[in-house]
């Protein structure tokens, strides 16, 4: 029979898979903007990856509870299980909305090439995003506090990168009635990644907590009051 800490490293291992995966969709959404076209192959490949995101969700939670049970855990222990829990929520969230955006980028291919073009507006608030999610992974397998906190000082560029973006979008939706059902598809797309960066920042706090026990929620929710 296992012992905790073999249960913890191989849930650790599954969740490393799991946020790989996720990261294969941001890698998928990213050739798809920069070449301006839906690709129907990557969109299979993307189905098959959201696939296994949902099930690595389920097994990791599964086990985590188990481990819980079973063993009682304390302190560190207890804190990693329970971002744990949390976590895969918000990866298997953002498999959803990365898989969704391939969604969109197909609807717009439909339209005329100009508005495909304006796809550009959003590309460096996409790469962004993806880039602090690399950022997170290496966080997360290094442990390194600084990458941690350097993470979620990231938040306030996104948000200045998306308020740019929805200026521009705008814009070019009044150019023209026609850019209007194109640019709404451009402009939703936008607030996707927009979400997806604050699944990543939760998932920054979360390992800030199981690392050093301090709970970034907590603070919030009592700044709050």
């Amino acid at each position: 029979m296992k012992n905790l800490h073999e249960r913890i490293d191989g849930i650790t291992e599954n969740f490393i898979e799991m946020f790989k995966n996720v990261d294969r969709l941001f890698k998928i959404n990213m050739e798809m903007l920069e070449k301006r076209v839906f690709i129907q192959s990557l969109y299979g490949e993307a189905k098959v990856v959201e696939d296994k995101i949902n099930s690595y969700e389920v097994k990791i939670k599964e086990d985590s509870i188990l481990a819980i049970v079973r063993f009682q855990p304390a302190a560190g222990d207890l804190r990693a299980l329970l971002t744990f829990i949390d976590s895969v929520k918000m990866l298997e969230r953002m498999g959803d909305l990365l898989k969704n955006n391939l969604k969109l980028l197909r609807k717009l291919k439909k339209y005329n090439d100009s508005t495909g073009e304006h796809i550009y507006i959003i590309e460096e608030m996409a790469k962004k995003v993806n880039d602090i999610f690399e950022i997170y992974i290496e966080a997360f397998i290094e442990r390194d506090e600084k990458k941690m906190y350097s993470l979620l000082a990231d938040d306030e560029e996104i948000d200045e990168m998306r308020d740019e973006a929805i200026k521009e979008i705008i814009k070019f939706m009044k150019e023209d009635p026609n850019n209007i059902e194109g640019g709404s598809i451009i402009l939703l797309l936008s607030k996707k990644f927009e979400r997806l960066s604050d699944k990543i920042m939760q998932l920054g706090k979360g390992l800030v907590y199981t690392v050093n026990g301090e709970n970034l929620r907590k603070q919030e929710l009592e700044n709050k009051f």
